[in-house]
């Protein structure tokens, strides 16, 4: 009995310290003071070119455009949610961006940068989807599990100059696999998740990483 209580107690304390070890620390604000930020679109690179920084990398299954249009609109409720600024929209930004499109050999800061100021911001969010691979499987058994690998960047527009990039890079593992996984196993409810739970999760992060 004893044996049993002095177990339980060490296992707490494990989940306890592994729910701490993976929480993510909370920047202090952006300094934003009058300058006006805005938020683009989600997109998938096509090729290296089209990254704001990083590499591609090879085979990546290409991305449903439902799928990105879908994150949009979710990163856009992150962002009301976490975030205490208000950002010009992402329909704003594809207004814009259908004006570079005959301009695709252009630099992506540049691009991007182009898009901000026809927006009227002088910081853009700029998201890009890398990989994205759904769960194959359920809530408590899955045969391949959900990834995400995205990118979300914070660009000053007028410099045309990269001021900070969050990565997240994920793919959920089995609590047997990895003890270190602990605390995100506790925070997803036990459960497999899906890759839109896992962007969602990556978005919030970015917010508190980027001190937005």
């Amino acid at each position: 009995m004893r044996t049993a209580l002095i177990f339980r107690l060490g296992l707490t304390a494990v989940l306890t310290f592994a729910l701490f070890a993976c929480a993510t620390p909370k920047q202090p604000p952006m300094p934003v003071g009058n300058l006006k930020l805005g938020v683009a679109y989600f997109t998938q690179p096509e090729y290296t070119g089209d990254l704001l920084a990083g590499y591609m990398t090879d085979d990546v299954q290409r991305i449903d455009e439902k799928v990105l249009s879908d994150l949009d609109g979710l990163f856009s409720s992150v962002l009301a949610r976490e975030s205490k600024h208000s950002f010009e929209s992402q329909e704003s930004a594809l207004r814009c961006g259908k004006k570079q499109e005959q301009d695709k050999k252009q630099a992506a800061i540049r691009r991007w940068s182009a898009i901000g100021r026809c927006m009227g911001v002088d910081i853009l969010l700029v998201p890009q989807m890398l990989e994205w691979r759904e769960r194959d499987g359920g809530d408590y058994g899955v045969v391949t599990p959900a990834k995400v690998v995205m990118d979300i960047y914070v660009l000053d527009v007028h410099a045309e100059s990269l001021i900070s990039r969050s990565r997240y890079d994920e793919t959920q593992s089995a609590l047997t696999s990895n003890l270190l996984d602990t605390g995100k196993f506790i925070k997803r409810g036990g459960k497999w998740v899906t890759a839109r739970d896992l962007a969602k999760e990556g978005m919030v992060k970015a917010v508190k990483e980027l001190g937005l």
